[in-house]
């Protein structure tokens, strides 16, 4: 339970090995999660007079059923509750309290949040295995009650319809439907501290697809990452207008000449190109002699009399004396 492990944990781990009974396997200095805890979000009430006076443009029915404090997990429309997330909020509740009992007080003074596009059947499956109740607060917002901190479920979509709040819209269903949404994420993607913070996570790509669909890209292009830019646009729509050797470029030999008839992936290619890794037999197919005496090594070549050399056609003893040697008598 304690950060500090003592000499008298190693004593105790000696006696449960030594003398528990034998169906029992003792391990020591177990982590209990494949990661670090990490809460998506930590809400802090600040109670100083005159802070409350900006009301709130957003989730406007959650900010006072809020505490002291508040743990909030979001579920995107892309990566939505998954099994004993639930299980994972209580623990990162129960962990916060344990760290900050001394300064929060009551356990009332904590609470989570999960926010989510709209309810899921594995979500209401894991409530009903921790036993919680849940509680109708209207316009998408619930509550679980039977556990030792109050716990909120924001259904956005259904809190985006109430509230007539577009922007809680794209973040639940990744779909701007007003003007002000688009700019809102043109300019979030946008903004320096923003894109530096998204630009290496999961659904970037999927960000900047949304943006293209909704936005001409002439607005995009100052302060967006091109490199991102062009990941997130199709294939076809990166290559629009560029020439057919831009295209190409930086692409290996295999990716260029994929799709090409045989005829197109050989014009151009010097004969020993075309037929090299070939074996003989298929070098030789449909050759007439003459050309076939050219898939001959050099040794061989050599040994051909003078007077056969001449009576072949010009190109193709022109190629023979060129790789043996020998030019014709009476030449330099």
């Amino acid at each position: 339970m304690g950060s500090t492990r003592t000499a008298w944990h190693v004593l105790l781990a000696a006696l449960l090995r030594q003398r528990g009974p034998g169906n029992f396997q003792v391990q020591t200095e177990v982590p209990l999660a494949a990661e670090p805890p990490r809460a998506d979000y930590l809400l802090l009430r600040n109670e100083a007079p005159g802070e409350a006076s900006k009301p709130a443009g957003t989730l406007r029915r959650l900010w006072p059923l809020l505490p002291r404090e508040t743990i909030v997990e979001f579920k995107s429309a892309r990566r939505t509750y998954r099994r004993c997330n639930l299980d994972r909020l209580w623990g990162y509740l129960s962990l916060h309290y344990a760290d900050t009992a001394r300064r929060l007080g009551a356990r009332s003074n904590l609470a989570g949040v999960v926010l989510l596009p709209s309810r899921t059947r594995t979500l209401d499956a894991d409530a009903a295995a921790l036993g919680l109740v849940w509680i109708d607060l209207a316009g998408g917002y619930w509550q679980l009650q039977g556990g030792a901190f109050a716990l909120y479920v924001v259904e956005l979509a259904a809190v985006a319809e109430d509230e007539d709040d577009d922007l809680l819209h794209l973040l639940g269903h990744g779909k701007a439907r007003t003007a002000e949404a688009r700019r809102w994420l043109a300019e979030q993607v946008g903004a320096e501290e923003s894109a530096m913070a998204m630009r290496e996570l999961e659904g970037f790509d999927e960000v900047m697809r949304t943006l293209l669909a909704e936005l001409p890209i002439q607005t995009l292009l100052p302060g967006l990452p091109v490199d991102k830019l062009l990941a997130a646009l199709p294939p076809e729509q990166r290559l629009a207008g560029l020439p057919p050797e831009q295209r190409l470029a930086g692409m290996p030999p295999e990716q260029r000449l994929a799709g090409m008839p045989p005829e197109q992936r050989l014009a151009g290619m010097p004969p020993e190109q075309r037929l090299a890794g070939m074996p003989p037999e298929q070098r030789a197919a449909g050759l007439p002699p003459e050309q076939r005496l050219l898939l001959a090594p050099d040794e061989v070549l050599r040994l051909l009399p003078e007077d056969y050399l001449r009576s072949l056609p010009e190109d193709v003893q022109a190629q023979i004396r060129a790789r043996i040697g020998r030019p014709h008598e009476g030449g330099t």
